[in-house]
């Protein structure tokens, strides 16, 4: 059985420097053919919007790694799911129990 790897990203790319490194963790992952989601929770989900320049974002959808958005999180900062890049889904809390009960490796960064 693959082993699927699903992170929760709760930092702010653009004033956290650890995130370049857990997005570089994300993306070998899925370049080395696991299947990796990620979560974005809290202030990582203003690097969701659309128009919003995000390389690692853009790198990681590029490599088919699925991206969420935490609807609360979203809603808090007055995110609508249309202000979304079109390739982040919203999605509730929920989904990672989903993923625990799949077995998947969830880590929370």
């Amino acid at each position: 059985m693959m082993q699927d790897y699903f992170f929760i990203q709760s930092q702010e790319q653009f004033t956290d420097v650890r995130t370049r490194s857990q997005y570089d963790l994300a993306l070998s992952l899925a370049k080395s053919g696991k299947a990796v989601s990620i979560l974005l929770v809290q202030n990582a989900v203003l690097s969701a919007r659309k128009k919003v320049d995000s390389p690692n974002v853009d790198a990681l959808l590029s490599h088919a790694v699925k991206i969420y958005a935490d609807s609360l999180s979203l809603q808090q900062r007055e995110i609508s799911p249309q202000q979304l890049n079109t390739s982040i889904k919203p999605a509730q809390l929920d989904i990672v129990i989903s993923a625990m009960l799949n077995g998947d490796k969830v880590i929370w960064w």
